[in-house]
């Protein structure tokens, strides 16, 4: 099993936003949002990925943006 744990933060969307469901391959978590938590690295990785989808989709809608 592994034990690797890695450091992840979720930043809030808005006050009520207080967690964020994860799930990798069937296993899921609940995981507090707005601090820092530790978590299995397989779950951090997705959680990174995610932010830096949600960066990627920020930035092409402003470049795209007409304004």
């Amino acid at each position: 099993m592994e034990s690797e744990k890695r450091t992840v933060f979720i930043p809030r969307k808005s006050k009520n936003d207080t967690e964020r469901f994860v799930a990798v391959n069937g296993e899921n978590m609940l995981i507090k949002t707005g601090v820092a938590v530790d978590v299995p690295a397989r779950f951090a990785e997705v959680i990174e990925t995610s932010q830096r989808c949600d960066e990627a989709a920020e930035a092409f809608i402003e470049n795209n943006s007409k304004g």
